[in-house]
């Protein structure tokens, strides 16, 4: 099957920042076809998931271990973890360590990026803690809070209320999420229904390998587990090693849009695959939901319509991690530096 994929506005976004500080910077995918309507797949399961009334921007990768060092160092710049920002599997687990701390170092560098893990996504992270990372972010980085602007923090694991009418960071709402995943007007080459069951635009089952792809699937390829028996370099298991045998000492992340052609129709990486990601939606009561899959799951989590994972969202682990999304789109925020549009047309032969 084929299929026609636009990508708009891209933006590289910079907000002031302390002296010294690097600036935080997201690529960002726009998201538009305001008022699609929801995915029929879901229509007993999860009724009317997928629509969204408006555009919006959402981050094109998983916010990565060197994001949020900058984060850290300048959110917990004396390294007490207060906010319980820091999860010492970090450093030590691993199947995913990505960020070191060392209480010797000065004030703003307590916190620092394993060797050769700064683009692969951060792990043992909360919902809190992706909240905090958006409150910082709408309040300008640097010196700015981590607990009012868009979500009101009551305590480390408490919040009050949902996401202010004012957001210009926030976690994707999970319809945000799945839009951007796996919608794709029918008008623009998508689906009859406009969605496609994969986030790799197909309704084939992706293939499991090593970044990014073999030629003759790499555009329908991510980090996950499958193994089809056959030996020919792919699908045999956990994609990094392409080995069924699971080693607690093995890093199985990849690079955040390490798989360069297996993108969404919008332009997002990785959404199937690598971590589990957190959605703002409350499921049930006072859990969270979580999409995509990851590195240590088979494909039937990267399906549409037919796995959502429910967490208390203090739950931290290796393989979960988080994506931003921007409202109103970054174009009319502050500070913004647009890097242009880019009208990329291409078909695809799946």
């Amino acid at each position: 099957m084929s299929r026609l994929s636009t990508i708009g506005f891209l933006a590289s976004l910079t907000l002031a920042t302390a002296v010294g500080q690097a600036a935080v910077t997201f690529d960002w995918a726009t998201v538009g076809n305001a008022g699609n309507a929801a995915d029929p797949l879901n229509s007993g399961l999860v009724p009317g998931i997928g629509s969204v009334g408006y555009s919006y921007s959402i981050s094109k990768y998983e916010t990565t271990n060197a994001q949020y060092v900058e984060f850290l160092n300048a959110a917990d710049a004396g390294g007490t973890n207060t906010r319980a920002l820091y999860n010492s599997g970090m450093s030590t687990d691993g199947n995913s360590a990505g960020i070191s701390f060392a209480a010797g170092n000065a004030s703003g560098s307590k916190y620092g990026v394993l060797s050769g893990q700064g683009n692969k996504p951060v792990t043992y992270v909360s919902w809190y803690d992706a909240a905090r990372m958006a409150n910082w972010l709408h309040n300008g980085q640097g010196a700015g809070s981590t607990e009012t602007g868009v979500y009101t923090l009551t305590s480390n694991t408490s919040i009050s209320g949902g996401r202010s009418a004012n957001a210009t960071f926030a976690i994707p709402t999970e319809n945000e999420w799945y839009k951007a995943a796996y919608h794709q007007p029918a008008a623009a080459g998508g689906d009859a229904d406009s969605y496609w069951l994969y986030p790799t635009g197909t309704n084939t089952e992706p293939n499991s390998d090593q970044p990014p792809g073999a030629g003759s699937i790499n555009q329908n390829v991510g980090n996950f587990s499958r193994d089809d028996g056959l030996v020919n370099g792919f699908n045999d298991g956990f994609a990094v090693t392409g080995s069924t045998s699971y080693s607690v000492s093995q890093n199985y992340l990849t690079n955040a849009g390490a798989y360069t052609l297996a993108d969404s129709y919008y332009g997002t990486f990785d959404q199937g695959g690598n971590v589990f990601e957190w959605n703002e939606t409350r499921v049930t009561g006072s859990s969270g939901g979580l999409r995509g899959g990851s590195w240590y799951d088979n494909s039937l989590y990267l399906r549409s319509g037919l796995v959502r994972y429910v967490y208390d969202p203090s739950f931290e682990d290796n393989n979960i991690g988080f994506r931003l999304a921007s409202i109103p789109e970054p174009a009319s925020l502050l500070s913004v530096a647009l890097v242009g549009m880019v009208a990329l047309n291409r078909r695809r032969r799946r």
